[in-house]
């Protein structure tokens, strides 16, 4: 009867080996990723540890790096090694200075993100290879952790002009010792000094008098992550063509958008565009959009138009001195008149 029970422990060890190993295979991808950290533009924060990894296996720490506050459009610096498996668990814990708080995140990242995250690996997306003259595919090689005041947590997958959002996550305020975040043991009398002295070194002079008149505008990041089904359009004087457009999403989307895609002229549930490169035959452009007026001009069509698609029209002006921008939805039309535009020829 011993032998049996040891047998029948021994065969029900191999199975749930088995089954760990089949699965830790299907959530493996053919290439290798790193991860990164991003935080609010003018927002510093510095990590103080973390860590990706599966249920089974550790897969690489989360450590500091220096202060990050390039913003939502950027990798920021690599802090893990990463690998080629999807992680199921993150970890991580850092100090916000404009807010003077230490932030934590403790997430179990469900199968119906791994599945998204697999996915989009394996799916990748194209970029012009100017060599080839080309669409050339490639994938992304980053697994970006950007944060924002008030404890938000964004997954992002990032590769060369392409960034896609994957989840978003919600930390707690956490309590950290000073003397194991510190590089120097004792080098603040208290928090209080140490939450001082860094945000007047490391918080932005107009932001620190913005906050003290009207504090962090929490709430703002989440509604930067609406949706609205909409598509550019473009309007010109004498026949051209649009055969680029390199977007730069309010929530830290990137997308590189070639003819294949401009010429079906499809409708698709996108953020709001913050900065954009467009290109014609002849002249190439960029624009940057006001982020509260776009939000704003959206919002009114979409309350206005129900469930209607908005479109967004290019139109270069004579000679393609400037160009114009204008929401449009069933008739009505908003121009953008905030959107600061740079042309130049090829």
């Amino acid at each position: 009867m011993k032998n049996k029970l040891r047998g029948l422990i021994v065969l029900f060890s191999m199975i749930l080996l088995s089954c760990n190993k089949e699965k830790e295979m299907s959530n493996k991808i053919n290439f290798s990723w790193s991860a990164t950290v991003a935080s609010v533009e003018d927002y510093p924060i510095e990590i103080h540890k973390g860590y990706f990894a599966t249920q089974d296996k550790f897969i690489t720490a989360l450590h500091s790096s220096g202060i990050e506050d390039d913003g939502w459009g950027y990798d920021g610096s690599d802090i893990g090694a990463g690998g080629n498996i999807i992680p199921t668990m993150l970890s991580l814990t850092w100090v916000s200075y404009a807010e003077k708080k230490f932030w934590k995140i403790d997430a179990a990242i469900d199968q119906t993100t791994q599945n998204k995250m697999l996915s989009l690996f394996r799916e990748g997306f194209y970029n012009w290879n100017n060599v080839k003259k080309e669409l050339e595919h490639e994938t992304y090689d980053h697994i970006t952790i950007a944060v924002a005041p008030g404890g938000i947590v964004m997954l992002f997958l990032t590769g060369a002009a392409h960034r896609k959002e994957i989840v978003r996550y919600q930390a707690k305020e956490t309590e950290v010792n000073l003397n194991t975040f510190l590089p120097v043991p004792g080098a603040f009398k208290d928090l209080e000094s140490f939450y001082d002295i860094f945000y007047k070194g490391t918080v932005p002079k107009y932001l620190q008098e913005k906050i003290a008149q009207s504090g962090i505008p929490y709430g703002i990041w989440d509604t930067y992550r609406e949706k609205y089904n909409w598509r550019f359009t473009t309007s010109f004087l004498k026949e051209d063509k649009l055969s680029h457009i390199y977007v730069a999403y309010i929530n830290g989307e990137e997308d590189n958008i070639y003819h294949d895609r401009i010429d079906k002229h499809l409708f698709n549930n996108l953020p709001l565009p913050s900065n954009i490169s467009f290109y014609f035959n002849v002249y190439n452009g960029e624009a940057k959009f006001d982020s509260d007026e776009i939000v704003a001009v959206f919002k009114k069509m979409k309350k206005n138009h129900p469930d209607k698609n908005i479109e967004l029209e290019i139109r270069p002006a004579f000679m393609y001195k400037t160009t114009t921008f204008t929401v449009r939805c069933e008739g009505d039309e908003i121009p953008l008149e905030k959107t600061v535009v740079r042309m130049w020829k090829n």
